[in-house]
């Protein structure tokens, strides 16, 4: 498997751009943009492997020294997190402030960018051009409930609030992008209609309780983020108003409702946008710098009250305190991920109560 940032290029100058199957106890890998981001690379990709968003170049070389502090016990069922080039999803204990090793691992998936969990607990893990793994929850690192076919591209993210009876949405990362909504039940993918603005590369998708679902991308010209929103997650897609993010990134609902979006800019940093509505009208409620290290993916805890996210500079998971206008460090752990890993993508299990 090559990385995301070797068959994405972005044409923007500084934007970088950057997949799931067995369950048991035990491995994974990841997605970004990179530079001149085409049809023709996207087919390219098709056939050469799955790419991650993150340059090999902006990867940690070396072991890298944990910073960080106690956190007090939250209520959490777990944390999972997955190293792109590892081929491994660890499993983790609610409150991992001790820097504690995997309390279990799911080995056999490949090229993973982000996962996410339901709010029953149910783990949704994209597999580049592997399809769409989902494991049964609540317990962590659950047996393998299905793998979907995907055929429309590297899936890299997803989405749901039951992945075991209803319809997951899931990002198609490379240029052009697709999303696409996919069920247990017809073990398939059906391609959702973009917005007029159109769909370049996807990093993230997320979906309220109510079965409305969004992507943040570049649009169709690679000339601006877009935030699109499908009511009900069919149809025809609108451009969301009053989105600001300047780069794109995972997404994720908080318990108020409110459309929690990455804005990242590489190695240059990332800031957590929080924005009530965009259904399809965007207000922003809060701005917040992610303090501690860069990050693209990441998603909040059941109770609304923690995020945790994918520190892939520093090849370990940061967890920060989140209220819709607060964002507050708190520690971060690493054990049980290789020094030089790609660590992009990371969620609570269950989710956020959407």
């Amino acid at each position: 498997m090559r990385s995301l940032q070797v068959a994405i290029g972005t044409s923007v100058a500084a934007a970088l751009l950057a997949s799931c199957a067995g369950g048991n106890l035990g491995s994974t890998t990841s997605p970004v943009p990179g530079t001149g981001s085409s049809a023709a690379k996207f087919q390219a990709l098709r056939h050469t492997g799955a790419v991650s968003i993150i340059p090999r170049s902006a990867l940690p070389k070396g072991p890298q020294k944990l910073k960080g502090r106690q956190a007090p016990p939250q209520a959490r069922k777990g944390i999972y997190a997955v190293d792109f080039f590892a081929n491994t999803i660890n499993g983790y204990m609610k409150n991992n402030s001790g820097n504690g090793a995997p309390i279990c691992t799911i080995t056999g998936v490949t090229s993973v960018n982000n996962l996410a969990t339901d709010t029953i607990g149910n783990l949704i893990a994209p597999g580049a051009f592997n399809g769409v793994s989902i494991y049964t929850g609540p317990q962590m690192c659950g047996p393998l409930m299905a793998t979907i076919t995907d055929t429309y591209g590297q899936a890299s993210d997803g989405a749901a609030v039951n992945a075991a009876s209803g319809p997951i949405v899931v990002a198609n990362i490379l240029g052009p992008g697709f999303v696409v909504t996919c069920t247990v039940s017809s073990l398939s993918c059906t391609q959702l209609t973009p917005s007029s603005q159109g769909i370049g590369e996807v990093a993230g998708v997320a979906m309220d309780k109510n079965g409305n679902c969004w992507s943040d991308s570049w649009n169709a010209a690679f000339t601006a983020i877009v935030l699109t929103y499908w009511a009900g997650c069919t149809g025809t897609g609108v451009a969301a108003t009053g989105f600001q993010n300047t780069g794109f990134g995972g997404l994720d609902i908080d318990d108020e409702g409110n459309v929690v979006s990455f804005n990242w800019h590489g190695s240059g940093g990332a800031d957590l946008w929080v924005y009530s509505g965009c259904n399809p009208a965007c207000t922003s409620v809060s701005d917040n710098s992610l303090t501690n290290n860069t990050a693209i993916f990441g998603h909040i805890g059941k109770q609304g009250q923690r995020l945790v996210v994918g520190a892939y500079l520093k090849a370990q998971v940061d967890i920060y305190s989140y209220s819709p206008t607060t964002l507050t460090y708190f520690y971060s752990f690493n054990n049980g991920f290789i020094s030089s890993g790609d660590v992009e993508g990371a969620a609570y299990s269950p989710s956020s109560k959407k």
